[in-house]
C-alpha cells in the first residue's frame, strides 16, 4: 500500500485551542494559505532554460531533479539514473511511446522505497523506467526523470505554474476541498475549466482553435503549447514564415512549424492571437497540448485531485494576493 506523510515543524500549534478558532474564520490571503489550512504540504518548484518546472528531490537518500509533468501517466526514472539508484527493473513488455512515434525499447517497472520533495515523502511509489536522456540535451540542471499524474492523483496534487509551488495532501483529493478551492480562485478572477482522463490516462480539456472544437491534453512538461499539423490546417491556423527541425533519436528529422491562432479557446477561458508550435504528431495526442507557456502567462492552477484546471488573464485582479 502506498504511504505519505508530511512533515510539519509547529505542530504543537495546532494545539492551541484559543488562537485556532480565529485563525480558521479569517479569509485566507493567499493560495498557499488557503491550502495549508486544508491540509496539505508544499514543495517549491524551479524553472530551468526550456522552461521546465521541476522539483528538487531525494530518492532513497540520493539528491535528484524531476519535473513536474502532467502529461506522464505515472513518475518515470531515467535509465542513467535507475543504475546510480541500483534498483531493481522488471521489463513491462510495453513499448516506449512519444509525441512523434514508438521509440525503441520497452518500458521498465520498479518501485521507490522513499521519495522527498520538499516537506512531503512518499513511500512505495511505483515507476515506470525509459530513456529520457533528451531532457538533457539542453542547458540547466540535469533532471532525473519525471514526476507523473498517478501520485498526483493519489495526493490530490495542486500545481501552481505561475507561483512555481506543487501541494500535495496526504488524505488524497477532497471533493469539499476542490468546490472551496472553486470559490477561493472565481473570487480572485479565475476561469474554471473542467479536465478528463482521456483513454491513455492524460489530462484532457475541450478546446477550440479559430472556432473549431478540439481536445488538448494538459502538458506541464512541454514548454510551449503544440497544435497537430493537420488540425492546424483545417482550423485555419496562419502558418508564419518561420520553419525549422528538430532531430529526434528515434524519429529522425522532425519539420517544425510556428503558427498564429487567431482566437485560441480553453473551456470558457479565451486566448486571442495566440502564437503555438505546429508539428505532425501521434494521433494518439489528438488535437495537440496546452504547453507551460499559456499556463505561467495565465498564472495557470491545476487542481489534479479536483480535475479542474483555472486560468486568470495578466490584467485581471491585479491587485489582489492569491
Amino acid at each position: 500500500m502506498r504511504r505519505f506523510f508530511i512533515e510539519l515543524a509547529g505542530f504543537a500549534a495546532l494545539w492551541l485551542g484559543v488562537t485556532a478558532p480565529a485563525v480558521a474564520a479569517s479569509t485566507p490571503a493567499s493560495l498557499k494559505t488557503f491550502l495549508e489550512r486544508e491540509g496539505f504540504g508544499g514543495s517549491q518548484l524551479q524553472r530551468r532554460l526550456g522552461n521546465h518546472l521541476f522539483a528538487t528531490t531525494i530518492i532513497n537518500g540520493r539528491r535528484t531533479a524531476l519535473m513536474i509533468d502532467t502529461g506522464s501517466p505515472r513518475t518515470l526514472i531515467d535509465w542513467g539514473t535507475i543504475e546510480q539508484l541500483r534498483l531493481e527493473v522488471r521489463n513491462s513488455h510495453i513499448p516506449v511511446g512519444g509525441i512523434w512515434g514508438l521509440k525503441r525499447g520497452h518500458y521498465g517497472v520498479a518501485h521507490i522505497a522513499n521519495l522527498v520533495m520538499g516537506n512531503c515523502t512518499f513511500l512505495d511509489v511505483p515507476i515506470t523506467v525509459a530513456d529520457e536522456s533528451q531532457i538533457n540535451a539542453g542547458p540547466g540542471p540535469h533532471l532525473d526523470g519525471l514526476f507523473g499524474a498517478h501520485e498526483m492523483t493519489q495526493f490530490g496534487a495542486i500545481i501552481d505554474c505561475g507561483r512555481q509551488m506543487i501541494y500535495v495532501n496526504p488524505k488524497g483529493p477532497s471533493t469539499a476541498t476542490s468546490q472551496k478551492l472553486a470559490a477561493f480562485l472565481g473570487q480572485r478572477g479565475f476561469v474554471r475549466i473542467p479536465m478528463r482522463w482521456d483513454e491513455r490516462h492524460h489530462l484532457q480539456i475541450d478546446a477550440g482553435i479559430n472556432g473549431h472544437p478540439a481536445k488538448l491534453i494538459v502538458e506541464t512538461g512541454a514548454s510551449g503549447t503544440l497544435i497537430a499539423e493537420p488540425i492546424a490546417r483545417s482550423s485555419g491556423v496562419s502558418f508564419l514564415p518561420l520553419k525549422t527541425r528538430v532531430y529526434d533519436r528515434d524519429a529522425g528529422m522532425i519539420g517544425i512549424n510556428i503558427g498564429r491562432v487567431q482566437e485560441l479557446r480553453l473551456g470558457d477561458f479565451r486566448i486571442p492571437d495566440a502564437e503555438v508550435v505546429i508539428a505532425r504528431i501521434v494521433t494518439d495526442v489528438g488535437a495537440g497540448l496546452l504547453g507551460e507557456e499559456y499556463l505561467s502567462w495565465n498564472f495557470g492552477i491545476v487542481d489534479v485531485g479536483g480535475m479542474n484546471l483555472y486560468l486568470r488573464h495578466p490584467e485581471t485582479g491585479s491587485g489582489k494576493k492569491r
